[in-house]
């Protein structure tokens, strides 16, 4: 991250590839394992890299109330403004929250190597 608020990303061409996403401005805190998210300062949140694990975004909100964000090596899990949480990546490792409860009470969370974790209230 530069002082202006903008973001580069460089490394493997599969897992730092940042062209589709705006790292212009706005960027306030980032994290990287085989994907990559960069929180902004407007609440949201942008992913990138692989797809599998955690470059592809499209089944979860990152538009609004992001309050932190981070990735492990195969999946990635956002904490929300509200005390919820979300998880995108491998389904096997993480990507996968259908058998946990993430709508409230989170306020924190860590991606390993695959799995996540969070910390509840």
């Amino acid at each position: 991250m530069k002082n202006d608020g903008s973001a580069v990303a460089w490394g493997h061409k599969d897992q730092a590839d940042a062209s589709g996403v705006d790292l212009s401005s706005g960027v306030v805190a980032a994290m990287c394992g085989r994907a990559c998210v960069a929180v902004k300062n407007a609440g949201s949140a942008v992913a990138w890299g692989e797809a599998l694990v955690g470059g592809d975004t499209s089944g979860v909100d990152l538009a609004s109330g992001v309050a932190t964000a981070m990735c492990g090596d195969h999946a990635c899990v956002a904490v929300k403004d509200d005390g919820s949480a979300v998880a995108w990546g491998h389904p096997q490792a993480g990507g996968d929250t259908s058998g946990v409860d993430l709508s409230s009470g989170v306020v924190s969370a860590q991606c390993g190597r695959g799995a996540c974790v969070v910390v509840k209230r």
